[in-house]
């Protein structure tokens, strides 16, 4: 009876729209046909079980050439119920920071953000992940909800900060 409320229950559950490993080098964007990777390849364990919590059948190269985000190169763009989103990876990306950081612009960034970052976007490089961990990200009346995996599960020997 347990198992059978727990599976009835499953569907409804909401999934957060924004998923970002604790590398800052992969997201997870919900698109109309699921949910839509950054990159195909590597980090597969997380695309892997992120698509299998999500009830998703679908192989990491499936999701991340769906549709519901624009690519260019190292610049991956996506709202989040109408709020701007990027995420910046590859050579160059912390030079890019002050090009997209404004306000109410969420900005993950696979590396480490550089000094005197300004403009009153919300921030995510990978000092910032490391310390919080992966994120589970919803849009609010006032910008962002966000969720750490470590506030959830608590410490485990094998995270380090």
């Amino acid at each position: 009876a347990v198992t059978a409320l727990a599976l009835a229950g499953w569907p409804g559950a909401p999934r957060p729209p924004l998923l970002v490993a604790d590398t800052g080098t992969l997201i997870g964007v919900m698109g109309p046909e699921g949910r839509v990777l950054s990159k195909a390849t590597g980090e597969r364990f997380v695309s892997e079980s992120w698509l299998q919590a999500d009830g998703d059948g679908a192989a990491p190269e499936e999701a991340a050439a769906r549709p519901g985000v624009e690519r260019g190169t190292g610049v991956l763009l996506f709202e989040l119920d109408g709020r701007p989103g990027v995420h910046l990876t590859g050579r160059g990306a912390a030079e890019r920071v002050a090009e997209w950081c404004r306000d109410g612009v969420l900005v993950i960034l696979g590396n480490e953000a550089p000094e005197g970052v300004a403009g009153g976007c919300l921030l995510l490089d990978r000092i910032s992940l490391r310390r919080s961990g992966a994120l589970a990200v919803w849009p609010s009346a006032d910008g962002f909800a966000i969720v750490a995996a470590r506030d959830l599960v608590g410490e485990r020997p094998w995270s380090w900060r």
